[in-house]
């Protein structure tokens, strides 16, 4: 996009700030609920077209789907790794962002 490749470019740093705070509900909300959680990691991607950050009239300048894959070190079932999913998505100020702002958003997360 014409710099130098030297740092992350903003859309990378909302990846990123998406991870972080989904850690972060996570764990608190695992607290809260009792949850077993001895740790979890995030895999973030999303789709973009760079022709809408060109200036392409007819192209969205955002992601088109974000993607997210957890792996949630635990000892709990998989019904309650949803339960933890469920109530750390509803409650995480940058997926509900993304979210409000119509961006598709998958989500998968399985027992480590």
């Amino acid at each position: 996009m014409g710099g130098t490749d030297e740092g992350q470019d903003p859309l990378s740093n909302l990846l990123a700030s998406l991870a972080g705070c989904e850690n972060v509900i996570a764990n608190m909300v695992a607290k809260e609920i009792d949850f077993d959680l001895q740790g979890i990691d995030f895999n973030i991607t999303a789709e973009l077209d760079p022709r809408g950050l060109m200036g392409k009239a007819d192209v969205q300048p955002y992601f088109n789907q974000v993607n997210i894959e957890a792996k949630v070190k635990t000892s709990e079932s998989e019904e309650r790794i949803n339960e933890l999913k469920q109530i750390t998505d509803t409650r995480c100020p940058v997926y509900t962002t993304l979210e409000a702002a119509n961006i598709p958003i998958t989500a998968h997360w399985t027992k480590a």
